[in-house]
C-alpha cells in the first residue's frame, strides 16, 4: 500500500531524542572542531554543532510561541572555543529542548510548518534533525553510527515525503517533479510516492533499507548504490529536489 496521505507520527518518545543527543554529545566531546562535515559542504565540526544547538533552541521557541536566547550563547561570546565548552553548550541547547518539551502537553497547540499543530510536531521534527546530523558527524570522525530504532528511520522518510518535500514546494524551494517516484522500504514493506498524493505511474522504482531511504532523501546517498528499476534518470531528476531544507 502506498502512503499518499500525510499520516501521524508514530509517537515517537522524548526519550528517543535524549538518546540522539547524547550521542552527539558524546562525539563532540573528543571531536577537533575545525575537522570538515563533508555531507553538510563546507562546515565545520564547530559549525555544524552550532547550527544543531540553535535548530533545537529555535525549536524550542516555537512551542512556547517566543524567542528564546540559546544558554550557551554566553560562553560562546566569552570566547570559549574548545571541544569540551562545544560539547557542553550544545548539551544545553539540548537540554533546553527537551525541558521545554516535557513542560508541555504534546498536544499543546503552536506554530508549525503547516500552521497551527501539536508541540508532538517539533518533538518529531528535532528526532530526525538530530539523527541526521549525528549520522554527519559520524562521518566526518570516520565514527560508527551509533544503533537507532528501524522505525524511527522509517518516520525519517515519512516527514521528507508528506511535510518537508511538499514545504519546500510551497516555498518555491523546489520545482514540482514532472515524474515520481515510489520508494520501498525492504525494512517493512511500507511504501511512498514522491510527490506525496501523485496519481502518475511511477518512473522509477528505489528499494533499500529504512536508513538508507531516509539518508537518499536527506542527500546523504546516492540512489547509484541503491536497487532501482525503471528510469534512473528520472529518479535522479526527482531526488535533486531539493526534497528538504
Amino acid at each position: 500500500m502506498v502512503d499518499d496521505e500525510p499520516t501521524a507520527s508514530p509517537g515517537l518518545p522524548l526519550a528517543q531524542l535524549a538518546e540522539l543527543q547524547r550521542a552527539f554529545e558524546s562525539a563532540l566531546a573528543g571531536a577537533d572542531p575545525e575537522s570538515p562535515v563533508p555531507s553538510c559542504g563546507r562546515w565545520s565540526v564547530r559549525e555544524l554543532a552550532e547550527h544543531l544547538g540553535s535548530v533545537h533552541v529555535w525549536a524550542a521557541g516555537k512551542v512556547l510561541g517566543e524567542r528564546l536566547e540559546r544558554p550557551g550563547a554566553a560562553a560562546a561570546r566569552d570566547g570559549a572555543s574548545d571541544d569540551r565548552s562545544l560539547a557542553s553548550r550544545y548539551r544545553a541547547d539540548a537540554e533546553l529542548l527537551r525541558t521545554t518539551l516535557s513542560s508541555v502537553p504534546t498536544d499543546q497547540p503552536c506554530q508549525t510548518f503547516t500552521g497551527l499543530g501539536p508541540a508532538s510536531f517539533w518533538q518529531r521534527r528535532q528526532i530526525h534533525e538530530t539523527l541526521i546530523h549525528l549520522w554527519d558527524l559520524s562521518q566526518a570522525l570516520g565514527s560508527a553510527m551509533p544503533e537507532v530504532q528501524s522505525a524511527v528511520w522509517e518516520d525519517c522518510v515519512a516527514e521528507v515525503v508528506e511535510v518537508l518535500h511538499p514545504r519546500q514546494l510551497g516555498l518555491g524551494r523546489a520545482e514540482d517533479p514532472q515524474d515520481s517516484l515510489l520508494l520501498i522500504s525492504e525494512s517493512s514493506g511500507r511504501q511512498w510516492r514522491v510527490p506525496a498524493g501523485s496519481s502518475a505511474e511511477p518512473a522509477a522504482v528505489i528499494r533499500a533499507c529504512d536508513d538508507e531511504l531516509a539518508l537518499l532523501l536527506w542527500g546523504r546517498l546516492e540512489e547509484t548504490g541503491l536497487t532501482v528499476s525503471g528510469d534512473a534518470r528520472a529518479a535522479a531528476a526527482v531526488l535533486a529536489g531539493p526534497l528538504t531544507p
